[in-house]
C-alpha cells in the first residue's frame, strides 16, 4: 500500500463494528423488555394525579369545602360515568364479536375515549376553580405536591382467579363486592346527614 492511500479497509472495519455494536444494543434491548413509545396526551391523564392526591395536596383549610363540591360533581357525573361504563362494555364486546371488524372495535374505542374524556373534564374543571380561588404561593404549593403525588390508580376489586388475571369474580365474590359497596354509601350517606345536620 503506497504511504499516501486512503485507509479504507481501517474505514471499513470501523464501521461494520460501529454497526455491529448499535445492532446488539438493539437486539440487547428489545429482548430485555426496553420499549420506547411517545407520550400522547392521553399517556399523560393516565399518569394524573387523581382525586385524592389533588385534596391531600390542597391547603388543610380548604379541603372540607373542595371534598363537598367533589362530592356534588360526583353525583352531577353520574350519567357521564355510566355512558363510560356502557362506552367501555361496548369496546369489549365489539372486540370480542365473531367476525372480527377491526372498523366498529376503532369505532367503540374512540366512543370510550371521548366518554372518558368528558368525566375527566369535569374533574378538570374543579381543579381550575379551585386554583382560582387560591393564592399564588398556594397554588404553586399544590402544584409542586400534585408533580410529586403518584398517578391515579384503579384499586384492584377482584381477587385473583386462576389464570392469575384477576379479570373475573365469583359469584360469592361478586355479591362480597357488592355489599361492601353497599356498607360504604351507607356509611357515606349517614356522615352526610351528620354534616347537613350541623349548624
Amino acid at each position: 500500500m503506497s504511504a499516501g492511500a486512503f485507509p479504507w479497509r481501517t474505514l471499513l472495519f470501523v464501521s461494520v463494528a460501529i454497526n455491529l455494536l448499535v445492532i446488539g444494543a438493539v437486539v440487547g434491548a428489545y429482548s430485555a423488555g426496553v420499549r420506547v413509545q411517545r407520550e400522547s396526551g392521553e399517556a399523560i391523564v393516565a399518569r394524573a394525579p387523581g382525586v385524592r392526591a389533588f385534596l391531600a395536596a390542597l391547603p388543610p383549610e380548604a379541603r372540607p369545602h373542595i371534598r363537598r363540591e367533589f362530592g356534588e360533581s360526583w353525583r352531577e357525573t353520574r350519567d357521564l360515568r355510566r355512558a363510560a361504563m356502557d362506552a367501555r362494555r361496548e369496546a369489549y364486546e365489539a372486540a370480542a364479536a365473531e367476525p372480527y371488524d377491526a372498523a366498529r372495535v376503532r369505532a367503540a374505542y374512540a366512543n370510550l375515549r371521548a366518554a372518558d374524556q368528558a368525566v375527566i373534564g369535569v374533574f378538570h374543571d374543579n381543579m381550575a376553580d379551585v386554583f382560582a380561588d387560591l393564592t399564588p404561593e398556594q397554588r404553586r404549593d399544590v402544584l409542586a405536591r400534585l408533580r410529586r403525588a403518584p398517578p391515579a390508580a384503579r384499586e384492584v376489586l377482584a381477587p385473583v382467579d386462576e389464570a392469575g388475571d384477576g379479570a373475573t369474580i365469583d359469584g360469592e365474590g361478586r355479591e362480597a363486592l357488592r355489599e361492601r359497596m353497599r356498607e360504604r354509601r351507607r356509611a357515606w350517606r349517614e356522615r352526610q346527614e351528620q354534616r347537613q345536620q350541623q349548624p
